[in-house]
């Protein structure tokens, strides 16, 4: 049910006419950053793997249609939405107010907490705190991150944005940032459960910032694409096949609820 893209075959891709839905074999074009492990990432083999690959192929093969994935870069994802490109993300997005006015959501698929990732040897004596000053690392372009990181240390504080959370973790271990800052699900198992990290403080579970939970979005005016996502949305998360991936990925259930 899942079709693979490699990236080239999207830079072809992107020069085509833009598409008003599915293509014209239709087929549901999904385009997904895989460069968030445990989300999406691309494995040693060079394809895609991850929980937003094993769900995309779920949903697909529960409401039987025909999907074809590509690996798009998050800076450019919007983008290729808009223009018809794809027809879907398929990174799973914070469902927030600005978003929900400009595109159309699925519905929420699970929620996450934002936390600080922090060396293992990192003095947490004073808790975030201890972050105030700082410079902070976080994904570039992810607004909910910032104003998080702004609100809890400082509307001056110095965010240095990065394009994947591996190139921050580098400056973090070169001391180029004091903490990077992203969700507690990645945070944990891509990088607490090496045993060379840790979390500065319990993550935020804070509506205000973290939204109304993920989800995956399409363009305006897209019911009947949306509507036929969450039926099957809805079959997996009532079958338990959402939690049997959270525990896959992530050691826990996922709140989908």
């Amino acid at each position: 049910m899942l079709r693979i893209l490699s990236t080239s075959a999207l830079a072809f891709a992107v020069s085509i006419a833009p598409l008003t839905s599915a293509s014209a074999d239709g087929a549901i074009k999904i385009g997904i950053d895989a460069s968030y492990k445990p989300f999406a990432y691309v494995d040693a083999n060079g394809e895609m793997a991850g929980f937003e690959i094993d769900l995309i192929n779920a949903v697909c093969t529960e409401i039987k249609v025909q999907c074809e994935l590509s690996n798009v870069p998050w800076d450019g994802i919007f983008t290729a939405l808009e223009t018809g490109t794809i027809d879907m993300i398929g990174t799973t997005v914070t469902k927030t107010k600005v978003r929900l006015e400009k595109y159309d959501a699925s519905r929420m698929i699970y929620r996450v907490g934002f936390g600080f990732l922090v060396p293992k040897g990192a003095d947490l004596s004073k808790g975030v705190d201890g972050l105030k000053g700082q410079s902070i690392g976080t994904i570039v372009g992810t607004q909910s991150y910032y104003d998080f990181i702004k609100g809890v240390l400082g509307p001056d504080t110095d965010i240095r944005g990065y394009d994947t959370a591996d190139a921050a973790v580098l400056d973090l271990d070169a001391g180029r940032i004091a903490a990077f800052q992203s969700d507690n699900l990645q945070l944990e198992q891509a990088y607490v459960s090496t045993g060379e990290y840790k979390l500065a403080a319990e993550p935020s579970f804070d509506p205000k910032y973290v939204g109304e939970g993920r989800a995956w979005f399409f363009r305006k005016a897209s019911p009947e694409l949306v509507g036929k996502i969450d039926k099957g949305l809805d079959a997996l998360i009532a079958s338990g096949k959402v939690d049997e991936l959270g525990l896959k990925y992530f050691n826990t259930k996922l709140v989908s609820q």
